[in-house]
C-alpha cells in the first residue's frame, strides 16, 4: 500500500469491499488477505454455493477470483448487479403467475440462458465460433445493460414466432451457433478457466414472491451448471444470503437435497479474524512508516506469532471491562462482534479513532479499548438490525420487547415478552415467532455452559451453525453482548458472556485460548 493511499485509508481498511476496490485499484490483490480456508474451499470443483451473512466477506472473495493463481490463467466474470434479476423476471412475468413448481424450472432455464450469453460475450475474443454465438449481440458496457438487450431480443423472438418462452429457449440451445459456441468455450477452459460469480440480492422481503422464486431458480441452475460444466473447466459461484437462505431451503427451492449440497457457510474462526485485522493493520503501519521491529517478519500462517508480534503489541494482552473483571483483549474485542470481518473492521476502526483522539496511536491503552467498544456497539447493532428489516419489517421495534432483560434468562420469559410485540407484526405474530427472529438476528442464544463461580458462560448463537438455533422455553438463554446497550440490558451479574460456537478451538473457558489450531 502506498503512502498516499495510506492516508486516506482506514488502519483496518474500509467498512465495505466496494471502497476498498475502488481507493486501491489495481493494488487491491496485494492487500487481499491470502490466508484463510474460504479461498481453496470457494475454488474447489464441486462449491458453487457460498452462503454469508452482511459483512462476511462474499463481495471480497468475488473479487479473489480475479486474481487468485489456484486455477492459473482463469477468466473471471463478475455478475454482481442487482438489477440483473429485474431483467430475469421480466422475461418470466407470466410464469411468475404459474404455482412455483412450475415457475421455478421456467426460471431456471432463463438463467441457463442469461449464462451462457454473459459467458460468450466475454470470451468473443478467444474464438471466432464463440462470437457467432452471441445471437442477439455482443453489447459492449455494464453487464446489466447487456443483460436487458439479450433478454429484450429474446422476447422479441418469443412474439415474432408465437411460441413459448421455454419452447423458444430449447430452440436457441439447439441452434448449431451455440452449440458450436459452447464447445469452443470448453476448448478454451481447458486452457483458461472460467469462473463466473453471481451474487444475489442483499436485503429482500419473504413477500416478494418473484425475487424468492428467482433466487431459487438461480440455485437450481447452478447446481445443473456444475454438474454438466465444472469438470469441463466452466465454474459458476453462487452467492447467497445467509439472513434469506434458511426460507429458501425449507419452503421455496424445490429439491434441496438436489439441489444444495458441497454449500460453504462463511463462518469465521476467532484466529481467522485476528490474522485478518492484523494484516490489514500492519500493512497500514508500514505504509506510513510506524510498523514497530518486533512486527516484522510474521508468519501469517502462524497463530500465535501473529499474536505476538501484531496483536499483543498494539492491542495489549489484557483489559478490564466495565464489569471491573479482567479478560484477554482479543476475546474481549471479538465478543461484541457476531464473527464477520466487517464488525471486527469497523469496531478496530472505532480503537483505532479513540486512540489517535488520546494521542497513543498506534498503541491503545486498556481504557482505550473498553471506550471504543462501547461507543462502536450500538452501531453494529443497528447494523444487524438493518439487514433483517426487509425479513422482519419493524423488527426494531419488536426488539424493543427485550429491553432491560438480564444478561441470562429461561427461556420462557421470551414468550412473556412476545404479546407485547403482537400489534407490530404483519399478521405473523407468535410466540414461536419472535423466538424465531431473536434466534435469527443472533439477538438471543442459547447456553451451553454456564459456570456461576467462575462468572462464564459460553453461548452459541444461529449465526456460527449451518441450521436453525430452536431457542425452548426451558433452554438457559442469553443476549449476545454486542446489543447490551441497544437493548438496556441489567448489566448486574458479576458474568462474562462468550458468544462463540461449540468447537474444539474453545476448550478452556476459564481462559479462552481462541487462537490455537
Amino acid at each position: 500500500m502506498k503512502r498516499e493511499i495510506a492516508e486516506r485509508f482506514s488502519p483496518f481498511g474500509e467498512a465495505d469491499c466496494e471502497s476498498e476496490v475502488k481507493l486501491l485499484q489495481g493494488d487491491y490483490s496485494d492487500y487481499f488477505f491470502y490466508h484463510t480456508r474460504f479461498n481453496a474451499q470457494s475454488l474447489d470443483r464441486d462449491t458453487y454455493l457460498i452462503i454469508g451473512r452482511r459483512g462476511s466477506g462474499k463481495t471480497a472473495l468475488g473479487q479473489f477470483f480475479s486474481f487468485q493463481q489456484m486455477l492459473p490463467q482463469a477468466i473471471a466474470i463478475d455478475v454482481d448487479e442487482p438489477v440483473v434479476f429485474e431483467r430475469v423476471l421480466e422475461a418470466m412475468t407470466v410464469a411468475l403467475a404459474d404455482a412455483r413448481e412450475i415457475a421455478i424450472p421456467r426460471l431456471a432455464k432463463v438463467w441457463d440462458f442469461v449464462l451462457w450469453s454473459v459467458i460468450f460475450r466475454e470470451l468473443q475474443d478467444q474464438d471466432p465460433q464463440i462470437r457467432a454465438a452471441c445471437i442477439f449481440g455482443d453489447r459492449s458496457g455494464k453487464i446489466s445493460s447487456f443483460i436487458r438487450h439479450v433478454i429484450n431480443g429474446l422476447l422479441n423472438r418469443v412474439m415474432e414466432t408465437e411460441t413459448d418462452l421455454v419452447d423458444q429457449l430449447a430452440a436457441i440451445f439447439e441452434d448449431s451457433r451455440i452449440q458450436a459456441g459452447k464447445e469452443a468455450v470448453f476448448r478454451v477452459a481447458r486452457r483458461k478457466p472460467v469462473i463466473v460469480a453471481v451474487d444475489t440480492l442483499e436485503n429482500y422481503g419473504l413477500t416478494s414472491t418473484p425475487v424468492l422464486w428467482a433466487t431459487a431458480a438461480l440455485i437450481q441452475c447452478g447446481s445443473e451448471f456444475n454438474r454438466d460444466f465444472a469438470h469441463r473447466g466452466v465454474h459458476i459461484k453462487i452467492f447467497a444470503m445467509a439472513e434469506i437462505f434458511p426460507y429458501l431451503r425449507e419452503s421455496i427451492i424445490l429439491n434441496p437435497l438436489k439441489c444444495i449440497r458441497n454449500e460453504i457457510y462463511l463462518h469465521w474462526r476467532p484466529k481467522d479474524l485476528m490474522r485478518l485485522v492484523s494484516w490489514r493493520f500492519s500493512n497500514y503501519l508500514r505504509a506510513i512508516g510506524q510498523l514497530a521491529p518486533v512486527s516484522s517478519p510474521i508468519n501469517w500462517d502462524q497463530n500465535q506469532d501473529v499474536l505476538e508480534k501484531m496483536w499483543k503489541p498494539y492491542f495489549g494482552a489484557d483489559i478490564t471491562n466495565g464489569l471491573g473483571r479482567k479478560e484477554e483483549t482479543f476475546p474481549y474485542v471479538l465478543r461484541h462482534t457476531q464473527m464477520r470481518p466487517r464488525q471486527l473492521i469497523v469496531l478496530c476502526n472505532g480503537i483505532a479513532l479513540e486512540a489517535k483522539r488520546s494521542g497513543t496511536f498506534p498503541r491503545f491503552s486498556p481504557e482505550t479499548v473498553v471506550k471504543a467498544v462501547n461507543r462502536v456497539e450500538v452501531a453494529l447493532a443497528e447494523e444487524v438490525i438493518n439487514s433483517y428489516s426487509s425479513v422482519y419489517p419493524k423488527v426494531g421495534r419488536i426488539l424493543e420487547a427485550l429491553s432491560g432483560l438480564p444478561m441470562i434468562f429461561k427461556g420462557n420469559e421470551l414468550d412473556k415478552r412476545a404479546s407485547h410485540t403482537a400489534s407490530e407484526w404483519q399478521g405473523d405474530y407468535s410466540p414461536l415467532a419472535f423466538r424465531q427472529l431473536v434466534a435469527e438476528l443472533g439477538v438471543v442464544g442459547r447456553v451451553r455452559y454456564f459456570n456461576a463461580a467462575q462468572g462464564i458462560a459460553a453461548v452459541d448463537f444461529e449465526y456460527s451453525t449451518e441450521r436453525r438455533l430452536p431457542l425452548l422455553v426451558s433452554d438457559l438463554c442469553a443476549i449476545h453482548p454486542m446489543f447490551y446497550r441497544q437493548l438496556n440490558v441489567q448489566l448486574n451479574q458479576n458474568l462474562v458472556v462468550y458468544p462463540f460456537p461449540d468447537h474444539e478451538e474453545y476448550q478452556d473457558l476459564h481462559r479462552p485460548l481462541l487462537l490455537e489450531a
